[in-house]
């Protein structure tokens, strides 16, 4: 992990070429960094990456896409806030979907607070596989459970701002993520959601990013991707909150650093219901074999058995991601204390 907190300068020692089946083996306390193909690539680079230790650590870690807890209470968020005192620039696209640049916004305190937590919680691997369909093709290195997240004040502050900017009320959090790109990283164009009216919030939480470090969200007039409306810079707290249908793509740092470009996400829906429909269909989506239309009758079925209600539909979601969460820490319980022996 300490490898992506800091910055990392000087001479190449040598530089191995990719060839089908080899195999490279170094101490793993030199540092190294994957260099990404070029952008007339369509696919990224396939790596079996093993990493040996001198014993066995039982310690339980959190797996690539498991669920980390989140903080309730951040210390030096303030109660109220205005968050047009905080708006430095504001675009829109060729169909009116707007961009809002937002500065100062959280405190220095808490996002030291969080990207604190961030570093403790998540989990880093490497993987330049792309995934199918229209994806950012990012890593997910932490998610938070909606119910957890939405106890904390980082939530208040994250409902209010949505608010007073898009003028509507009733706002919902449905995904919550951190999301980590490397030099070497394949991101790609992409939605965050189709035909709904939706906002994400995205702050860039990398501190002391400078200017010729790259690594901002590009987004896109069109459809068809032919012009730029704006590139937003990386800058440690700035938020980003813009539509969920604005096609964009995250850019990775400067070829030059091994620091990575950090982005904490909360992705927000017009409606509790709708914002818990959506994430019992990803959770749904990524834990169960089954087919999306399948999960999402499942879904409603149970929301018309319920009466629409989202706080029972949300009772049973968290019911049924605690008895998974259970069965998927026993089985790393399991599965550690057996390599121990």
């Amino acid at each position: 992990k300490q490898w992506y907190q800091r910055r990392v300068r000087g001479d190449v020692h040598t530089t191995i070429q990719p060839a089908q089946f080899s195999l490279l083996i170094w101490p793993c306390r030199t540092p190294y960094q994957f260099q990404y193909p070029a952008i007339t690539s369509g696919f990224g680079q396939v790596l079996v990456q093993i990493t040996l230790y001198d014993k066995v650590d039982l310690e339980p870690r959190y797996l690539p896409h498991s669920v980390a807890p989140f903080p309730t209470y951040f210390s030096d968020i303030p109660s109220t806030v205005r968050a047009e005192d905080h708006l430095t620039a504001t675009h829109q696209t060729a169909l009116s979907r707007p961009i809002y640049v937002l500065d100062d916004l959280i405190p220095q305190g808490v996002l030291s607070e969080l990207l604190s937590h961030v570093y403790s919680s998540s989990q880093y691997y490497y993987d330049d596989s792309e995934d199918e369909g229209e994806t950012d093709n990012v890593h997910w290195i932490s998610g938070y459970h909606t119910h957890q997240f939405v106890q904390s004040n980082l939530w208040t502050l994250v409902r209010d701002t949505v608010t007073q900017m898009t003028g509507h009320e009733g706002w919902y959090p449905y995904d919550i993520s951190c999301n980590l790109n490397r030099a070497w990283d394949h991101t790609r164009i992409h939605k965050d959601c189709f035909g709904k009216d939706e906002y994400t919030f995205l702050i860039f939480l990398t501190p002391d990013y400078q200017p010729g470090d790259l690594g901002g969200t590009v987004f896109y007039q069109h459809e068809d991707v032919s012009e730029i409306v704006t590139l937003v810079q990386n800058r440690f707290g700035r938020v980003a909150l813009f539509h969920c249908e604005i096609k964009h793509a995250a850019r990775p740092p400067h070829s030059s650093l091994s620091l990575a470009r950090y982005t904490f996400v909360v992705k927000v829906a017009r409606s509790k219901l709708s914002a818990v429909q959506r994430e019992m269909l990803t959770v749904v989506a990524h834990t169960q074999d089954t087919e999306e239309s399948e999960a999402e009758q499942w879904i409603a079925d149970e929301s018309e058995r319920l009466g629409n209600d989202p706080d029972k539909l949300e009772a049973l979601f968290i019911s049924l991601i605690e008895t998974a969460d259970q069965m998927r820490h026993s089985d790393l319980e399991n599965s550690l204390l057996n390599a121990g022996k």
